[in-house]
């Protein structure tokens, strides 16, 4: 069993886990960014509160090209990141933002 497919088990086994979603996406980055951006988009829909989806979604979408797209990521990611109190996430993605 490769890896992805692990990955995906543990979705069907844990469905209301952001973490297993989010691991998904990151290990199909590595060979079909269409399907990892399908992915981060479900994580974002599914699990709105699990932030360190927005800064991998955001650097997905700008090496894709979609650059608005991932301005829209972050800036929600920021908002989250303010609700939270979450400093050092709000610290980078308020940087990538500002890279755009």
């Amino acid at each position: 069993m490769s890896k992805l497919e692990r990955i995906r088990a543990i979705c069907a086994a844990q469905p209301k886990e952001p973490f297993g979603w989010y691991s998904l996406a990151m290990e199909e980055w590595k060979t079909d960014a269409a399907a990892a951006a399908l992915s981060f988009a479900r994580v974002r829909a599914d699990f709105p509160a699990y932030l360190p989806n927005y800064y991998q979604y955001a650097k997905l979408l700008v090496e894709r090209g979609e650059t608005a797209d991932a301005r829209e990521v972050l800036q929600a990611g920021i908002a989250l990141a303010q609700r939270t109190g979450d400093g050092h996430a709000l610290g980078e993605l308020s940087a990538s933002l500002d890279q755009l």
